[in-house]
């Protein structure tokens, strides 16, 4: 296996591990990000195309995370709209006073 593939699986293993905790760090998760594209642009400058099995797990990895972020922006978005909600309640519960 070529190095850019195996510090995308490092990348990878970092962000899974980062995604899988209750609380997200935004910046260690942008640079993160950050890293595994650069990566997966040299990746792409290779002369020779990875391995198939090596490229097939790092496609089922890529899923695997885009769906861990889509679960943690869905949540971080209910919780945002439930603090507007309350919010609201109490201005609403102000203008009785």
């Amino acid at each position: 296996m070529s190095a850019p593939v195996v510090r995308l699986e490092a990348i990878d293993d970092q962000l899974l591990t980062v995604l899988s905790q209750g609380h997200v760090d935004q910046e260690e998760m942008a640079q993160l990000l950050n890293d595994r594209k650069q990566c997966l642009a040299e990746i792409t400058m290779l002369p020779e195309a990875p391995e198939k099995e090596a490229w097939s797990l790092a496609i089922a990895r890529t899923e695997h995370i885009y769906s861990l972020i889509k679960r943690h922006r869905d949540s971080a978005a209910a919780n945002a709209s439930s603090f507007l909600k309350g919010r609201k309640s109490v201005q609403l519960y102000k203008k009785f006073e």
